[in-house]
């Protein structure tokens, strides 16, 4: 036992040391900075510190190797990230040390080298993707449920929302709500719907339909950052909306904000897949997730995870359900 235990703290003491070792450097230094903001990957991060990519690449290596970062494969890219506080590396490993590190070095941001610069090239890059995104669905705004039928298969997953939704509640948020094709199975379960879609287009082609009801409400709006007061919602239905957000993280802790203690939070969306033509074709960011990655975001944002389960549809894709609570009285603090 005694033997187990030296080899344990040996190895911590390791991690330890090679954890101090990563920040040494400025431009590591700088990438944590860089990733504070979401998920980037290696091209994203050339773009940002204008630096070779084989430089770039041996810097996000030292800073995964040592703990301080994660990376997940989409396709052909390999986006990299900070590890949320129950996050795990593929040894099992747990992440406190290496959280409370780069939290401590991102408090004195302000005193970061390049700060500035670097926040505005983050800022950029985050807008070109909001920007091909918005693009996307401006165009197809008028299609986008038949483009929807073709793909995705709704019908699948609506009979899920609605049998786990509550009933009789006060206002419902349909979050990326598009033309507002889930609406009128919504409006039977709350006495308000409030529809939130990023892109213009999308909600003008749901006030065409909706508008003339006194009974839903429909905002344009970044999820990340949504125009809601706190604990405003009984519940929040997210349908195939976070692999097209940029940081889902930030979606995720936004609607734990604007939910009341105990509201439902249905989330549905694609299971991890490798179909790279979603992400030229519908503008997808994320090619689906996996199960654990989504319950740790819900976790870290104050949720209870009530069920979970896939769907398989007639397509390649399988379809992903979590129903979660969010905790009584919790207090959200994104990072």
């Amino acid at each position: 036992m005694a033997i187990k235990e030296e080899i344990t703290t040996k190895l911590a003491s390791k991690r330890l040391l090679s954890a101090l070792k990563a920040v040494s450097d400025e431009t590591r230094v700088r990438i944590l900075h860089i990733l504070s903001f979401g998920a980037f990957s290696v091209n994203d991060v050339v773009e940002i510190l204008e630096m070779g990519q084989s430089r770039i690449s041996r810097h996000l290596k030292i800073l995964t190797e040592a703990g301080l970062i994660q990376t997940r494969r989409e396709g052909s890219l390999v986006y990299s990230y900070l590890p949320e506080s129950s996050s795990k590396s593929e040894q099992g490993t747990s992440f406190p040390f290496f959280i409370d590190l780069t939290n401590l070095i991102l408090s004195y941001k302000e005193d970061l080298p390049e700060r500035e610069r670097d926040q505005k090239k983050v800022s950029l890059v985050l807008e070109t993707r909001e920007k091909k995104s918005k693009g996307f669905f401006d165009r197809v705004a008028g299609d986008w449920e038949t483009l929807q039928e073709e793909i995705l298969h709704p019908k699948v997953y609506r009979s899920w929302i609605l049998e786990n939704l509550p009933n009789q509640s006060k206002e419902i948020l349909d979050l990326g709500c598009g033309p507002g094709g889930l609406i009128p199975y919504l409006l039977p379960k709350a006495k308000r719907i409030l529809g939130v879609d990023s892109s213009q287009k999308m909600i003008e082609a749901a006030k065409s339909a909706f508008g003339n009801n006194e009974s839903v409400r429909l905002l344009t709006a970044q999820l990340e950052s949504l125009p809601l007061e706190d604990n405003s919602c009984d519940a929040v239905v997210g349908s195939m909306v976070l692999h097209h957000i940029s940081h889902p993280p930030a979606v995720i802790y936004e609607v734990s904000r604007v939910l009341k203690a105990d509201g439902i939070f249905c989330l549905v969306d694609l299971v991890k897949h490798n179909q790279e033509m979603m992400r030229d074709n519908f503008a997808d960011l994320w090619l689906g997730f996996e199960p654990d990655l989504l319950e740790s975001w819900l976790t870290n944002a104050g949720f209870i995870i009530e069920s979970i389960s896939e769907i398989q549809t007639d397509s390649i894709f399988k379809i992903l359900t979590i129903k979660a609570k969010k905790k009584g009285g919790h207090h959200v603090h994104s990072n």
